[in-house]
């Protein structure tokens, strides 16, 4: 049985993920930054690993450039804990809707992030992330569902509803 302090890790550690999709979606800084300890590594996001305060200079504005809305899921979250650090694999699977001239395009990535949390100031964070592709691939929007036109569409800024909490 897990006792009731690793649950509350746990799930601080789940917050975390989640803090980085909802940030890396919604683009806002704050909320991708909260899920790292300061000067955190990123590797296999582009030729070097990078840390986290760079990574959101660069993929924020490029994200906001190139897509009208993304989707970052994460799912079969597998928490490893020995002491202060925990072995957290993550799959994820993100769309990225790209729109412009020529036809609309779902870019999908399927893969995994391996990521070492550590605790530290009391909080648990990502100290350092991998990131894994298993598949990706790029289709063309040909038509969207009945309904699409009604719908109200999401914000990628702080007029979205989640910041009128």
């Amino acid at each position: 049985m897990i006792d009731p302090q690793e649950l509350s890790h746990r799930a601080e550690i789940v917050d975390a993920l989640l803090s980085y999709t909802r940030g890396i979606d919604r683009l806002d800084k704050e909320s991708v930054i909260s899920a790292f300890h300061p000067g955190a590594t990123l590797n296999n996001y582009g030729p070097e690993p990078m840390s986290i305060e760079d990574f959101v200079e660069y993929a924020l504005p490029s994200l906001e450039k190139r897509y009208a809305a993304t989707q970052h899921r994460v799912s079969n979250i597998r928490v490893e804990i020995s002491h202060d650090r925990a072995l957290v694999e993550s799959y994820v699977l993100a769309y990225h809707i790209e729109s412009g001239e020529g036809p609309t395009r779902l870019h999908t990535f399927n893969g995994r992030y391996i990521d070492t949390f550590t605790l530290l100031d009391g909080h648990w964070k990502i100290n350092e992330r991998s990131l894994r592709n298993d598949w990706s691939k790029v289709e063309n929007i040909d038509e969207e569902m009945a309904g699409a036109s009604v719908w109200v569409m999401s914000d990628r800024n702080d007029d979205d509803p989640i910041y009128q909490f």
